[in-house]
């Protein structure tokens, strides 16, 4: 088992000092995210430059194991148009990143929501229209397979507690809508840790299709929730990566740190990556697991 990180957490950071800092404190993977208003961001990139992430990740000795895209799949024709060239560009940056690897690109299947970054985040709500857009979601995942299968890599649908797929069962269905190995799973635990899930039931039915899998840490509040840097929250990693490892998952574990903690004041890029692969790695250990790929 690897562990990664994303640089969905270091939205500041240029890709080249990111992956060179993630290599100074152990990380053995990088995701890239390439969505808007990040130093990756696959809109404004040239193929020149994303030749240059690969090479500085080489350099640094991180392997590439996927891309965070994002753009609203629920939506009216115009918004889902300019959707689509957005995530095809994405598809063309994994491609290239995966330099013949299929790498697959993370998607959520949410509505149209304001900007990610700045400002104070609105709580997390469930997007509840999965019984009216199920077909809509699964037409539109077939379409987006088929192109990133042309472009060179694959999909992994993220089942999120903000978003339309946010349930094991709702992910399953496009899954079984589409019908394509090209489609996959990106397993984030933590959109069901903070929610009434039986971790155990997720891991045992998302694992077999999980092609991405991520964590951060969370607690749990009079109102809901927070998401939290992991070591600073209530989350048990050493469980979790024994349900992983019993699952007999051999891929990366990497984590995510959501923008509602980078939001906050006290947030510091470099330091959450060093308390995330400390607490990773520490889990690791309790849990008996063997880290892979160490360099």
């Amino acid at each position: 088992m690897k562990l990664g990180y994303n640089t969905w957490s270091m939205p500041n950071t240029p890709f080249g000092e990111a992956v060179q800092l993630l290599s100074r404190i152990g990380y053995d993977s990088v995701e890239v995210t390439v969505c808007e208003g990040w130093r990756t961001d696959a809109a404004t990139a040239t193929d020149e430059d994303v030749v240059q992430w690969r090479a500085s990740a080489a350099a640094a000795g991180l392997d590439i194991s996927s891309v965070t895209a994002n753009a609203p799949l629920v939506c009216d024709d115009d918004t889902w148009s300019e959707s689509r060239r957005r995530l095809i560009r994405s598809f063309e940056v994994a491609a290239i990143l995966g330099d013949g690897r299929a790498l697959p690109v993370s998607l959520g299947v949410h509505k149209p929501k304001a900007p990610l970054l700045g400002g104070n985040p609105p709580p997390i709500v469930a997007q509840d229209s999965w019984e009216t857009d199920r077909t809509l979601i699964i037409d539109r995942f077939g379409e987006l397979v088929e192109s990133a299968v042309a472009l060179g890599c694959s999909v992994a649908l993220e089942p999120h507690a903000g978003a339309v797929v946010s349930t094991p069962e709702h992910a399953l269905a496009v899954l079984d809508g589409v019908r394509s190995p090209a489609l996959g799973i990106n397993l984030d635990i933590s959109h069901f840790a903070v929610r009434d899930f039986r971790l155990e039931d997720v891991v045992a039915s998302l694992l077999p299709q999980a092609v991405v899998v991520e964590v951060k840490d969370h607690r749990r509040t009079a109102d809901g929730f927070d998401f939290l840097i992991p070591g600073e929250g209530e989350f048990d990693y050493p469980d979790f990566l024994r349900l992983l490892a019993d699952g007999g998952y051999e891929g990366t574990v990497s984590v995510e740190i959501s923008v509602r903690r980078q939001a906050l004041a006290d947030f510091d890029e470099a330091k959450a990556a060093k308390l995330s692969y400390r607490t990773l790695t520490d889990a690791a250990e309790a849990a008996a697991v063997v880290r892979g790929g160490l360099r």
